[in-house]
Parts: C-alpha cells; sequence; structure tokens
C-alpha cells in the first residue's frame, strides 16, 4: 500500500534534495510540496497525511477540510501560538523543524493509517460475516444499539441505528410480554441472560410475535455486549400444536379428559364439589346407520347444547373426553343446582332433533354423578355412569357409602396375600421382549413383577399394585425387583428396564439402594429405569436432581406412559432422559383413531427433535406394528411379539410369536 503526503510550507522549496533524502529513510510514500490553497483544497480527497505550515494562507480552510475528509494534518507552528484544535486527526510540531525530525513524524503517521487501513480491513471482514450469519444479531452498552446485522434490522423494521435507538428508548423495551417469555419490566434483562438462558417475543416487520432464545457474549474490553437472537418460533408452534393436540378434543374443540388431569395435577388449589360423566345412548348406532359424518355433526351440536345450560355458572366446565362421552366439573358445593342442571340438560337434549341431510336424529343421554369426598369421583361418577345404564336410569349418583366394605374387603385380601409372598420368596421377575424396529433384533428387555399365588398362579401387578402403595410395601416390591432384575442381567447381553415410580423417589434411601445394588452387580451400563410421570409428582426439581444422579452412575432413563394425559413437556425439556416410551392408550387405538395416530406422530417428532429414542408399548398385532415403523418409532414392545416370560432367552423376532 501506498501514501500520499503533501507538504505545504514555503521552507521546504527545495524539493529535490528532500525528495531524494526521504526516499532513503521512506517506503511506499509518496511526498508532494505545495503551497496553493485552492488547489490543496481540490485535491485534498486524494491524500492520507498534509504537513501543513499556520503561516499559510487559508490555512484553517485546509483544517477544516481536512478534518471534514478524516485527513490527518501535522502542523508546523511557531512556539508562541496557542492552538486550540482538539481532534484525533490534527498533531503539531514546533518550528524550526529538521528533515529527520519531520520524516519521523511522517513514518510515525503512515503507521497509523496503516493500523488503520488493516483495522477497517477487518472490521468489513467481521461485518459481512455478521450480516451473512441467519440469525438477529446486535451489539449494545445496555442502554442503546451501538451495532446491528442486516437480519436485526429486517426484524425491527428499521433502517439504521438512529431509527432502532429511537424506537426502543430502551432496547430492552423490544421484548413483548408474552407467555413463558422474558420482559424487560425491570430493566434487568442484561443481567438475567447472564445468569440463564431467555425465551423471548418481539414483534416482527409484519406485526407477529417471533420467539427468540438470547445468547450473551460480553466485551470486557468495552464493556459491550454482544446479543445473539437463536429462533425458536418453530419449536414454540411445534410446542403449542402438541399441546392442542394433547389438551384439546380434535372435533369439538373443547378442553379433553388429558386436560382435565393436567389442570387437576398443577392447580393445588382446585377442588371438585362434584363431576358429571354424559354418555350417548346406543352411539355407535347412530355411526353404523347414518354414518360417521352425522355422528361428528352430533358430537359438536351436543356440545354446543351442554355448553348453553351451562353459561351462566361459572363454577361448572365442560370437557370431551373420549369417544361419545362429556364430563361437566363442578367447583361450588350446591348439590340441588348442580343435579337441577344435569336434570335439565338431559331433558333438552331428549327432546332435541337433530337434523342430517334428509334425516332426523334423536339422542338420549344417561349421566353419571359423583359428590364424593375422596379423591376419586372421575372413577366413581364413571360407576355411577355404568350403573345407571345398566339399571336403564337418566341418572344415577354415586355416593361414598355404596362401596367402603367391599373395597375394604378387597385390601385386606391383598395385603394377606402380599404379606405371605414376601415372606415365602413368591415375588418373582417376568420379562418382556423389545424388538428393535430395524432389525426386528431383541435388543431390550422390561422388567415386570409377578406376584406367584398359594396355587402356583401367576397374578398380575393389576390386582396387587395399588394395595401395596396403600398398605407401604410399595417400596419393597420395587426393590426385590430391582434386586432380581440386576442379577439376571449381569451375564446377558441385553439393555433392561425397571420401573420406579415418584413414591420411590421421594425416599432418600432408595437412591442409596441403587447404589448398593450398581456396586454389587456390574449393570451400570445396562439398565434404564422407567419413570412414571404422573399426577403424583409434586417436586420436578427432586425428579430432574434424581435423574441426573442416576445418569452420573452410568444408567439410563425413561419417561413411562408419554402422551397418557399427565406428560409435561416444559418439565421434559430441563430432564436428561433417553427414552420415551409411548403410552399404551394412543398406540392401541393408532390404527382406528386418526387423533391417536396424530398424537403419535407429533410424539415422535418432538422426540427425535431432542435426540431421544421412542418405545411403543401394547403393540398388539401386525397392523400396530406396521404404523409404529412407519412413523419412525425406534423399539416395540407387546403380545403382537411375546407376552411377559419367565427366563430373557429370545433374541429375534422372526413372523407372529416364533423366535430364534
Amino acid at each position: 500500500m501506498r501514501f500520499d503526503v503533501l507538504i505545504a510550507d514555503e521552507d521546504y522549496s527545495s524539493l529535490n534534495d528532500f525528495t531524494s533524502y526521504s526516499n532513503e529513510k521512506l517506503k511506499n510514500i509518496t511526498i508532494n510540496f505545495s503551497i496553493d490553497s485552492d488547489k490543496i483544497i481540490k485535491d485534498i480527497e486524494n491524500l492520507d497525511l498534509i504537513v501543513l505550515n499556520t503561516d499559510l494562507d487559508n490555512y484553517n480552510e485546509i483544517v477544516n477540510y481536512s478534518m471534514k475528509n478524516n485527513i490527518y494534518v501535522i502542523l508546523l507552528i511557531d512556539k508562541n501560538i496557542d492552538l486550540n484544535k482538539n481532534s484525533k486527526y490534527i498533531d503539531y510540531v514546533y518550528k524550526p523543524i529538521n528533515d529527520t525530525e519531520l520524516l519521523y513524524k511522517i513514518e510515525e503517521y503512515t503507521n497509523i493509517l496503516k493500523q488503520d487501513i488493516i483495522y477497517k480491513q477487518e472490521q468489513e471482514v467481521s461485518n459481512s460475516i455478521i450480516n451473512n450469519i441467519t440469525n438477529p444479531i446486535f451489539s449494545t452498552d445496555g442502554n442503546k444499539v451501538l451495532f446491528a446485522n442486516d437480519y436485526f434490522y429486517k426484524l425491527t423494521n428499521c433502517s439504521s441505528l438512529d431509527m432502532i435507538n429511537q424506537k426502543y428508548n430502551d432496547i430492552g423495551n423490544i421484548f413483548i410480554e408474552h407467555e413463558n417469555c422474558f420482559t424487560n419490566l425491570n430493566n434487568n434483562w442484561l443481567e438475567q441472560c447472564s445468569l440463564q438462558t431467555l425465551n423471548v417475543c418481539i414483534e416482527n416487520q409484519e406485526n407477529e410475535n417471533s420467539f427468540f432464545a438470547l445468547q450473551k457474549i460480553s466485551l470486557t474490553h468495552n464493556n459491550t455486549d454482544i446479543i445473539l437472537l437463536n429462533d425458536i418460533s418453530h419449536e414454540i408452534k411445534h410446542k403449542k400444536e402438541l399441546y392442542r393436540l394433547l389438551y384439546t378434543d380434535n372435533l369439538t374443540d373443547l378442553p379433553n379428559r388429558s386436560m382435565l388431569i393436567k389442570e387437576l395435577q398443577n392447580d393445588k388449589n382446585l377442588i371438585l364439589a362434584s363431576i358429571c360423566i354424559l354418555d350417548i345412548n346406543s352411539f355407535k348406532e347412530i355411526n353404523d346407520f347414518y354414518g360417521h359424518k352425522a355422528g361428528d355433526l352430533i358430537l359438536i351440536e351436543l356440545g354446543k347444547l351442554i355448553k348453553r345450560h351451562m353459561q351462566e355458572y361459572s363454577n361448572l366446565k365442560l370437557y370431551k373426553f373420549p369417544s361419545d362421552t362429556y364430563c361437566i366439573t363442578n367447583t361450588k358445593n350446591n348439590k340441588e343446582e348442580f343435579l337441577k342442571t344435569i336434570e335439565k340438560i338431559l331433558e333438552t337434549s331428549y327432546k332435541t332433533v337433530f337434523n342430517f341431510d334428509q334425516y332426523e336424529i334423536d339422542v338420549r343421554l344417561t349421566a353419571g354423578m359423583s359428590f364424593s369426598h375422596k379423591n376419586n369421583k372421575l372413577i366413581t361418577a364413571d360407576i355411577a355412569l355404568q350403573s345407571a345404564k345398566k339399571d336403564h336410569k337418566d341418572y344415577m349418583i354415586f355416593y361414598d357409602e355404596l362401596d367402603k366394605f367391599q373395597e375394604y374387603e378387597n385390601n385386606m385380601l391383598w395385603t394377606k396375600k402380599l404379606k405371605s409372598a414376601f415372606v415365602k420368596d413368591n415375588i418373582e421377575v417376568y420379562f418382556q421382549p423389545l424388538i428393535n424396529n430395524k432389525t426386528l433384533k431383541v435388543d431390550k428387555y422390561e422388567c415386570l413383577v409377578r406376584l406367584i399365588d398359594e396355587d402356583g398362579k401367576v397374578v398380575a401387578p393389576f390386582f396387587f399394585l395399588d394395595i401395596s402403595k396403600r398398605s407401604n410395601q410399595y417400596t419393597k416390591l420395587t426393590k426385590i425387583v430391582i434386586e432380581k432384575s440386576f442379577k439376571k442381567f449381569e451375564h446377558l447381553p441385553f439393555e433392561f428396564s425397571v420401573n420406579i415410580s415418584y413414591e420411590d423417589i421421594e425416599d432418600p434411601e432408595f437412591l442409596v439402594f441403587i447404589k448398593e445394588m450398581l456396586a454389587e452387580y456390574d449393570i451400570a451400563k445396562k439398565v434404564v429405569f422407567e419413570i412414571l410421570e404422573d399426577e403424583n409428582v409434586k417436586n420436578y426439581s427432586l425428579l430432574i436432581s434424581f435423574i441426573d444422579e442416576i445418569k452420573t452412575l452410568g444408567c439410563k432413563v425413561a419417561i413411562d406412559d408419554f402422551g397418557s394425559g399427565y406428560s409435561n413437556f416444559e418439565h421434559l425439556l430441563k430432564m436428561n432422559v433417553d427414552y420415551l416410551k409411548i403410552d399404551a392408550s394412543l398406540i392401541k387405538n393408532i390404527a382406528t383413531d386418526e387423533n391417536s395416530y396424530k398424537i403419535t406422530k407429533t410424539i415422535v417428532e418432538f422426540a427425535k427433535n431432542l435426540n431421544l429414542q421412542t418405545i411403543a408399548e401394547y403393540v398388539e398385532n401386525k397392523e400396530i406394528f406396521e404404523l409404529t415403523k412407519e412413523l419412525g418409532v425406534d423399539f416395540s414392545q407387546g403380545y403382537y411379539f411375546s407376552e411377559p416370560i419367565a427366563d430373557p432367552k429370545l433374541t429375534h423376532f422372526i413372523k407372529g410369536d416364533n423366535y430364534e
């Protein structure tokens, strides 16, 4: 690179002598001489440095032009002159000055020019890189934007830094209020994003909400921060759609059973005084005779009819349960008012004629109500509904006294059986294979508890598991299954899973027991702990901490029954798990129910985005198996392959129930 230097001083009129001298000392510098003010001003844009004697006519005009064009000026002044020039482009030396001193000054400033050029080149390269990054980026001192790339200009619909800083008097005000997003209420967004990843919502140029995760890079040398905005709008939209599929009935757009369970789980202040379950009589016959479009119309219109009778009562809420069932919840302890409302709904639905094409369709509802003081109103209302159908009544009401004796008798029987099984070592573990959907090989087994009755009959946990929890024998049962499973698989080439619950995790001694078992049996790399994330989870921090501890020991973790209605996607994102086990209620209906298929598909896509593997349980036939493979599920488990067996020796699925 060459630099053009102009010397404007009559003392250097001997051009030839100075030029030959300077050429020996300075390289890549062209020195010219002129004292013509007009010519200097005319050519000033082509110069890099001016050496200017203050005795020259119009020297102030030359200085102003130089500063305007960012040209460095070295002023030659007398010692008795007080120069009032405050600019990084202005320097001076006192006369008289010799050639060596002048050359030193010229060399000093040409070196500065070199650094300026290098800095500008580096800045152009870095700006080019930043502008080609497809994320919005800006730098800030905490109050205003100092730099922004093209994508940030586009996001804010601004064309300059001035426009951005005028539009947002504090840059934190760009973040607008939205559910689960950070807002700059306390002007502390920079501090907050140092402590955690912030999700923010920004209104884009189309006045639509865009969602970003903030990443901050601090620059210590000038006390500024670079902010990188990672677009997570697709993830948010995907999550909302998944939420809608899981918690809303696709046909009626009413909240579904899963939503009711979620509300009961998350809101400890939500206490239901009563519940009513309504079912359409002979709905299958309506579908078979008039067609599914007519059936869908009935479901939609009946939902509207029920809502009309509820709209004056803020304490009532309507849910659409699977198939042809509705549920009304009541938070107000007024039995007579609730009963009258249900009777009115039953009467109106019976008198209403639903029109479809040329057909007039009559509908009749049956209701089951529960005012039970126990925490089982859904179950007891369903019991009342089934009893009403059996007795051909419009409705029945369940009260606690109806089942106390039978429940007590059943509990005592199975508590006695469990105690006997513990004493006689009649708690056994059975094993159900999990098939790799790509290789059709048995890669894993699930360990399932069984009780051997006194007559040698193998009893499934359905009959005794809940009783074990009520009789404080559940933890003992879990520990037996873990120890026997660890011993069985210590010398087998399979991964295996054991089921644990939140009740186990709550017990501080349980983790100690696991560590003892892992020390005794060398199976840490093989074991998967299946955790049921249900309504009993009160402390997700404890659950997440347990998972992290288990993972550090070398074990894997699966979330069981995912999609059953208790699944919390927000908490799942914080859990370091390996597998999602899709709930049987979805898989068993995947071939016949469109909503089950859509939810399963969404769960599989969601899992793949998180690099989680999926397991389909309750794969009972070839059609279900083929659909799970088509959706990209990684493993399958169910009676299509094998029932739970006493000895895990199956290695390969061939056809039906044939193995190698």
